[in-house]
């Protein structure tokens, strides 16, 4: 059963870049709903394991993979976001973004023109792979 994570700051700790309302309505409507649609798509699975009735399998595996994704895309952006902190990169970070994108503003260019093109969430992520050179 997923459970709902604590915020780790109030709701209005992100003004006024992001509102306590909108915030709120991510948190308590948006990603409770995941949460729960999640957790009623588990029981309907496990109880159509259980009676080895596969008839709606397609459905159930859609809506887990949706809601269960909606729910830790919202995880990832609450744990990610939080008051104010440096909006520069740290040299090494910076250093690698110049290499593969010519310069700190055409990697944020980039970053926010694909925010743009995002389909449902509209959730961007950039992650590093420690392994790549």
């Amino acid at each position: 059963m997923l459970k709902m994570i604590d915020l780790s700051y109030p709701l209005n700790a992100l003004e006024p870049y992001y509102s306590k309302e909108t915030l709120d309505l991510h948190y308590n409507v948006l990603y409770k709903g995941y949460v729960d649609n999640t957790n009623q798509t588990e029981e309907k699975l496990n109880e159509a394991r259980k009676n080895n009735d596969f008839t709606n399998i397609k459905c159930y595996e859609k809506n887990l993979s949706f809601f269960g994704s909606g729910a830790i895309l919202h995880e990832l952006f609450f744990t990610n976001l939080g008051p104010a902190i440096p909006t520069e990169p740290n040299l090494k970070l910076l250093e690698q973004i110049i290499k593969d994108f010519g310069s700190f503003d055409s990697f944020k260019n980039q970053f926010n023109e694909a925010s743009k093109m995002v389909e449902a969430s509209r959730m961007v992520f950039i992650s590093v792979d420690t392994k790549m050179e």
